[in-house]
């Protein structure tokens, strides 16, 4: 993994620049770029119907400003993080209609993730969490938000920056696309006990990827010739669900998806495939939203 993200190029620090910035990345850094990549070229190939894209022309504006080969490193866009991102935009419009005061969602890992421009109601408050590179490269590419605050910590140390999150308002966390490079079980549960028991009336949104893809991460998994995934040490299926959240106490299970399930003209195979119970089961990635027990 990089310490830290090479930028460089003639456009301004806030987002606001003309000019193509050029980025170098590595390892879970490098990451950040291709969601990004996938949510927009997704929207520009006519591969799947015009209503289920995303409408984010933020996102769109940041993949032109980046100097970068995006195909190259990552291949045609595929609909699985738009997905995700599109599920999350749905979770946390519900969690801020079904509370009378402005909640407040904590992004962790966040990355380039443009989300806080698709789902802001004019009152949400909203704090980026991520590692120091992620902050840095945020703060040079998109432009600075009223009601965002950024924290840069690890999301996999709870204790260093819960205090600062506030408990305010209700709180919607998001772990899209972060959790399956946790170095291991134990440090996931321990994160989502800890939010369960800091954050009550909470909900958390988040995504795991299979057992069969995690071992090929860990052995070199290459997306395209010129684009090896980072390790993905951490899987859960459908069929270890039940015991991993009962091993989370103040943890309860609002709902779990495969990935095909929420827009299933995305991906009309995998919709098909994952009405089979083994695949369903054992095979397919998982899109699930927790509920952290009742404020007191």
């Amino acid at each position: 993994m990089t310490s830290s993200p090479a930028i460089a190029g003639n456009g301004s620090g806030n987002g606001s620049g003309t000019g193509r910035l050029s980025v170098t990345l590595d390892g879970v850094p490098e990451t950040m770029l291709w969601p990004l990549w996938h949510r927009v070229g997704l929207a520009a190939t006519g591969r799947v119907p015009a209503d289920q894209v995303l409408d984010d022309p933020r996102a769109a504006a940041l993949v032109a400003r980046i100097d970068y080969d995006f195909q190259g490193r990552f291949g045609r866009p595929h609909p699985a993080h738009t997905i995700r991102a599109r599920l999350g935009d749905r979770l946390i419009s519900d969690f801020a209609a079904a509370h009378d005061q402005p909640i407040r969602v904590v992004a962790l890992g966040e990355g380039l993730e443009t989300q806080l421009w698709r789902v802001d109601d004019g009152r949400l408050d909203w704090v980026t969490l991520d590692l120091a590179p992620g902050i840095d490269l945020r703060r040079r590419l998109l432009p600075a938000h009223p009601r965002n605050r950024m924290i840069a910590a690890s999301a996999f140390s709870p204790a260093d920056w819960m205090d600062e999150v506030g408990t305010d308002r209700p709180c919607f966390f998001s772990a899209a696309g972060l959790l399956m490079y946790a170095p291991d079980r134990a440090t996931v549960t321990g994160m989502l006990r800890a939010l369960a028991g800091g954050f009550p009336g909470g909900q958390v949104y988040f995504d795991t990827i299979p057992h069969w893809y995690s071992r090929k991460t860990l052995h070199g998994l290459k997306v395209t010739p010129g684009y090896t995934v980072p390790p993905m040490p951490f899987a859960l299926t459908r069929a270890g669900l039940a015991d991993f959240m009962a091993a989370i106490s103040g943890l309860d299970l609002v709902r779990a998806w495969t990935y095909a399930e929420p827009y299933p003209r995305m991906m009309p195979l995998l919709s098909l495939v994952s009405r089979i119970g083994f695949v369903r089961d054992h095979v397919a990635p998982l899109l699930i939203l927790g509920r952290f027990g009742p404020m007191v």
